[in-house]
């Protein structure tokens, strides 16, 4: 038989893009040390100072860091129900919610009401911190925004959380209350026709089995959601266009060009590349390889995190505008 300090029921964090966007920025910040580092060691030539080179190491490296401990920990979120307690998990860090103290399980939004802000810490799809609130503050461990989370509410403090299946999770909570004393008080535990009320219905499908019918299935069920948003359709239509424009240019500029092209300049500003003017295309066909790679994750994003989706889109930007530079300053 198992003791009342034991866990009956371990519940992983929703699935979200935090733990994507956390890795690209661990990705981003580790290849900005390794350059500095290899400018500072003189493997690769450089015309930045000594001195800013060893203020981006440092800072890079502190945040390459930084942020490796944060993804580590979103990947250790969970949330286990013992016959005592529901342990909130999050990194090296163990927060313990008393189950016959709880005087509200359910969600959050519900509770909070309009004072939710718009944003939490540390980034879309990763939220870990307090949020001050009219019922005071709330200690936030969760993969989803407030509209998702769950509140655990007792006379000692406020947690908020995102089990990837909620309905389950407030099941084996109210299971776990039952087995105390009758005489510890009510509590409000919501189940699924609450969780269904409050409008539960996209990101998590343990609803009900009709829930589960009507979502669909495959990447038809994805995209609607992308495109229901203005401005995922703005951004994705401007990176289109940027790439639709770079085949158009050099396809009036080819018989322009010289056979023979300057394709990359060294430190100095001399050319240490000649190529073909063939060549020139493989911008823009790896620009519309890295289109293509976007697009599907912000396909795949935009049912977890729009913002995350916005991300992407706006990277993508970004690329078409720097391949747009490159071709401006190899072509003209």
């Amino acid at each position: 038989m198992q003791g009342r300090g034991s866990v009956r029921y371990r519940a992983r964090a929703a699935p979200s893009a935090g733990g994507l966007i956390g890795l690209a920025l661990v990705v981003v910040f580790a290849a900005t040390t390794v350059l500095a580092l290899l400018g500072l060691l003189g493997v690769t030539p450089s015309t930045i100072s000594q001195q800013v080179l060893w203020l981006v190491f440092l800072i890079s490296g502190a945040a390459t860091v930084l942020l490796v401990y944060l993804v580590i920990g979103y990947f250790s979120i969970g949330y286990d129900v013992t016959g005592e307690t529901v342990r909130i998990r999050w990194g090296g860090r163990v927060d313990e919610v008393r189950i016959d103290r709880l005087t509200y399980a359910g969600p959050a939004a519900a509770v909070l009401g309009s004072s939710i802000p718009n944003w939490q810490p540390f980034w879309p799809g990763y939220y870990v911190g307090r949020l001050r609130t009219p019922l005071g503050p709330v200690r936030v461990v969760a993969t989803q925004p407030v509209s998702r989370q769950l509140l655990l509410s007792t006379d000692a403090g406020h947690w908020a959380i995102s089990p990837a299946q909620p309905v389950a999770f407030l099941d084996q909570l109210a299971l776990a209350r039952r087995r105390h004393d009758s005489d510890i008080g009510s509590v409000a535990i919501a189940g699924r026709d609450d969780l269904a009320a409050a409008g539960w219905t996209a990101a998590f499908p343990t609803l009900s089995e009709a829930r589960q019918e009507a979502r669909g299935r495959g990447l038809g069920t994805l995209v609607p959601r992308l495109g229901r948003d203005p401005l995922s359709l703005v951004l994705l239509g401007l990176a289109l266009l940027l790439l639709a424009s770079q085949f158009v240019f050099l396809l009036v500029q080819s018989s322009r060009l010289p056979e023979m092209l300057v394709l990359h300049w060294n430190a100095a500003g001399l050319p240490d590349r000649i190529g073909t003017r063939r060549e020139v295309w493989i911008l823009p066909i790896v620009a519309t390889i890295v289109v293509f790679a976007n697009v599907a994750l912000a396909v795949l994003a935009a049912s977890l995190e729009r913002f995350a989706a916005w991300l992407l889109l706006g990277g993508t930007i970004i690329v078409l505008v720097l391949v747009w530079i490159a071709l401006l300053v190899i072509t003209l």
